[in-house]
């Protein structure tokens, strides 16, 4: 098998296209919108994603995926869903630049300074 163990972050919220997407990349996650999700259901699903390195720990994933979504909860986003997958596989994963916990951006306090 060829690529990096990695964990992908989604943090899935109902809105219309668009919404929600400062607040996502000010946090410095991804921002995306579709409609029609196909494990959610029809309607538009807006989502925050993030890569983190597979030298974190489940419970470090965990914890900052958490921290993401109360953010956008407290700002009024309506969120639906949280999910963390493990990446075993991924033919592009030498593209993918996951964050390795050691970044600013991955500290509570910055997540606070946004609040």
């Amino acid at each position: 098998m060829s690529g990096k163990r990695y964990y992908e972050a989604h943090v899935t919220m109902l809105g219309m296209p668009g919404e929600g997407r400062t607040l996502v990349e000010r946090i410095r996650w991804k921002y995306s919108c579709i409609d029609g999700d196909a494990n959610l259901g029809d309607g538009v699903k807006c989502y925050a994603t993030r890569q983190f390195k597979g030298t974190l720990t489940e419970q470090q994933v965990v914890g900052l995926l958490n921290d993401a979504a109360n953010l956008l909860a407290e700002h009024g986003h309506k969120v639906i869903r949280r999910k963390v997958e493990v990446v075993i596989f991924d033919d592009r994963s030498e593209a993918v630049q996951p964050c390795d916990g050691a970044c600013p951006e991955c500290h509570t306090d910055d997540l606070l300074e946004v609040a």
